[in-house]
């Protein structure tokens, strides 16, 4: 399923049947075309309203940036059942996350979602907030299979998963945000053994 249609799936899910929920879902929608087609820069909310059909004030009165309309939408499929790695070793639920993170980076919805804290996200209240409860939601799910490998004795007891996943995914977002360089070969499995190494007992 395609972002687009995730978002205007959601959006109606909120609130069955509603107008509220039908211009929800129609952004999301249009913001997820504009995104998809120019990025975050040329993202804006007249252009939204116009593709969603709905007038701008609308647009404004619930979304009064562009910033805190990619913010909302992010937070939404981060809300939504997203399943953990299992393989069965930390090494290859750790290789199969980091994998995931780097296709995610790539995505319109994201790459727009960083952009927005960088150039708006210490200005704005709400932006700041919501930054702080996208990143909380984000390790508290991703984590959990730091705790299954302390369980399984493959870390040690004690080990804090956020430090974990922030040493694993650094090397993803550095690139992602501020290089803009791919990944080669076996790159991210080797980001992968060296953060295990890192934190396993000698």
């Amino acid at each position: 399923m395609s972002e687009t249609e995730q978002a205007a799936g959601a959006g109606k899910r909120a609130r069955p049947g509603g107008r509220a929920a039908q211009v929800v879902a129609a952004v999301h929608a249009a913001t997820l075309e504009i995104l998809g087609e120019g990025g975050y820069e040329r993202l804006e909310l007249p252009e939204v309203a116009a593709r969603a059909g709905v007038n701008k004030t609308t647009v404004y009165r619930r979304w009064p940036t562009k910033a805190e309309l990619v913010l909302e939408i992010a937070l939404l499929r981060m809300r939504q059942d997203v399943p953990l790695p299992d393989t069965g070793t930390l090494l290859g639920d750790l290789h199969r996350l980091l994998l995931d993170i780097e296709a995610t980076l790539r995505s319109p919805l994201i790459a727009g979602l960083l952009q927005a804290v960088v150039t708006q996200g210490r200005d704005i209240e709400t932006i700041r907030q919501a930054r702080v409860r996208f990143w909380a939601e984000r390790f508290a799910v991703s984590g959990r299979f730091v705790e299954r490998a302390i369980e399984r004795g493959e870390l040690p007891v004690g080990t804090d998963p956020r430090q974990f996943l922030e040493l694993a995914s650094s090397p993803l977002f550095f690139r992602g945000v501020i290089t803009g360089e791919p990944f080669a070969g076996e790159e991210i499995l080797e980001i992968a053994r060296r953060t295990l190494l890192a934190f396993q007992r000698p």
